[in-house]
Formats: structure tokens, C-alpha cells, sequence
């Protein structure tokens, strides 16, 4: 299967969106096209997303973070949103760019309380929700 073009939207390019890019890359290849972006991105990506992607060989230590409009220029088959708050921009910007758009939602693990350890496993249940939601994504699509 060749991959679509794909860009990933949710609500602060911080965590979800980022994890996916990193784990659609690892599934396709560096070549794959994608992309993530937020609809308020935050300063910079978080420490523990970093943590867990590197985890599974996926370095994202120099990941910036960007806003849904930055990606106005990319190709775009497919937009998938990760984050309900991101759903209303992300449907708009996959109508404007004549793209397929699909919802996946997965659990913020920022929300998480709890201790160091507890706050990582919630970030390893949200990169495991996205790594199986692209392998689900791969099943319905062959």
C-alpha cells in the first residue's frame, strides 16, 4: 500500500499529533508525506511525548510545532484530527484542500494525574491508541 499524503491536526501539535507523525514515518518510511499541526500550537513539543517516542526508535527531540495554516502549502490526501476541540478546523481545512478527513479520537495523556511514572504510561496508552488506529487505518484501506 502506498501511503496517502497525510496531515495530522490537533489541538497544540505538542503531543498527539506529532506522536502520529513520528509513527505513520515509522510504518511508511522516512518518504512517507506527513505532517502534523495545531489549531493553537504550543511553544514547543512535550518532554514526555519525546520520552515515549524514543521508546519505539522515533526521534522527535527537534520537532517543532506548527499551526494548522502551515500547512496550507503541503499535499494533503488525508486529514485525520486526533483531538475533539481541533474537529470543527481540521474538517474545514480537509473540505477546503478537497481531502479525505477522519476523526481518531485519542485521550489527551497531558490530563493525566498522578506521578512521573503514571503521567508516562498515559502517554504510552495515547502513542499505542494512535499506533493502532494507523495500523486499523492500514487494514481498512488494503
Amino acid at each position: 500500500m502506498s501511503p496517502p499524503a497525510v496531515v495530522f491536526v490537533c489541538a497544540r501539535n505538542a503531543v498527539r499529533s506529532p506522536m502520529a507523525e513520528g509513527l505513520w514515518r515509522l510504518r511508511f518510511g522516512d518518504d512517507a508525506q506527513s505532517v502534523s499541526c495545531g489549531i493553537a500550537p504550543a511553544a514547543w513539543p512535550d518532554g514526555f511525548m519525546i520520552s515515549v517516542m524514543a521508546e519505539k526508535g522515533v526521534d522527535l527531540s527537534g520537532f517543532e510545532c506548527r499551526d494548522l495554516a502551515e500547512a496550507a502549502d503541503d499535499p494533503v490526501e488525508l486529514v485525520v484530527c486526533l483531538a475533539e476541540e481541533a474537529g470543527p478546523d481540521a474538517a474545514a481545512f480537509a473540505e477546503r484542500r478537497d481531502a479525505e478527513f477522519q476523526f481518531w479520537p485519542v485521550a489527551d495523556p497531558t490530563t493525566a494525574p498522578g506521578g512521573r511514572e503514571t503521567r508516562l504510561e498515559a502517554y504510552r496508552a495515547a502513542r499505542e491508541a494512535i499506533d493502532a488506529l494507523i495500523a486499523r487505518y492500514v487494514r481498512e484501506s488494503a
